[in-house]
């Protein structure tokens, strides 16, 4: 006969999807994945319309994820875009599509200096969550990160909210990855849709493009899926710029020139090193 085994505590709810400090061991990278994903949300920004009768008004703004059960981490300029800034009584609805289900933790009226706390020097916002549920979070890393090390990127880039009766549907929050190196690793002088100057910022440089909606996603290890640094965005350098003619398209229509300008470019993404932002985690009691 086999040997019996033991087990210990509840089994596991049906449907039950996990909670607390998510694994920081090395695993296969599926893996990673799969406990990344518990704990990276869109953020929907929520607020009257313009029009009362049109009820609320749903915005999909960016990405970001728990660094503990309560604290929420993205971009501050995901909460300051310009095109729709914070406005103290929005409510943020943080959704994460899950594959079989999906998940809303909500801060039901964001107020700076309570539940939302802007670092703009840092490109940081913080979003204070009800502490009343356990929720995944994600194990940080301070230490440094080398080039060509392989790392991972999480987020909703490019979603298309959809609406169900005045809720969110999941259908089109899609939650995508992406794997890839560290190219390289240095400080910058970074602005941000007009804002103020971000002084000797420590990033992370991969060679893919981070797109809208990656902003506030976590930067991960793809061995252990501890944080390394969060998304920021891109930096666009022009590589080449010629004039060419068009040669090979038959029937070309009439009225339109058939020269035209050639630009290439190099596209590299860049994250912010999550040790710059420490001190600020730490005044909530976020740990590694």
């Amino acid at each position: 006969m086999g040997k019996k085994h033991k087990h210990h505590g509840p089994s596991p709810a049906p449907n039950a999807y996990p909670v607390g400090r998510m694994s920081g061991r090395p695993r296969p990278f599926v893996k990673v994945v799969e406990d990344v994903r518990q704990a990276v949300c869109a953020v929907v920004q929520v607020r009257p319309a313009q029009a009362p009768q049109s009820g609320l008004r749903f915005a999909t703004i960016g990405s970001g994820f728990f660094a503990s059960s309560t604290v929420f981490v993205t971009c501050h300029h995901v909460l300051m875009n310009s095109a729709s800034p914070h406005q103290d009584g929005d409510r943020y609805d943080l959704a994460g599509n899950l594959g079989s289900r999906g998940i809303v933790h909500t801060v039901a009226n964001g107020v700076i200096g309570q539940n939302v706390h802007l670092f703009p020097e840092d490109d940081l916002a913080i979003l204070i969550v009800d502490g009343n549920q356990d929720r995944a979070y994600l194990p940080l890393d301070y230490g440094n990160i080398k080039v060509g090390e392989e790392i991972g990127v999480a987020g909703y880039p490019l979603s298309r909210l959809q609406l169900v009766n005045g809720l969110i549907g999941f259908g089109g929050l899609i939650f995508r990855v992406a794997r890839s190196v560290l190219t390289a690793t240095y400080p910058v002088n970074i602005q941000i849709d007009g804002g103020p100057l971000l002084a000797n910022i420590p990033v992370l440089e991969v060679n893919f493009l981070f797109v809208n909606g990656n902003s506030g996603g976590p930067i991960f290890s793809a061995e252990t899926g501890r944080v390394v640094g969060f998304v920021h965005g891109y930096q666009s350098y022009k590589v080449r710029e010629k004039i060419e003619t068009v040669s090979m398209i038959p029937n070309f229509p009439a009225g339109m020139s058939n020269t035209y300008i050639e630009n290439q470019s190099a596209l590299y993404s860049l994250g912010i090193v999550i040790s710059r932002v420490r001190d600020h985690l730490e005044q909530f009691a976020v740990a590694l």
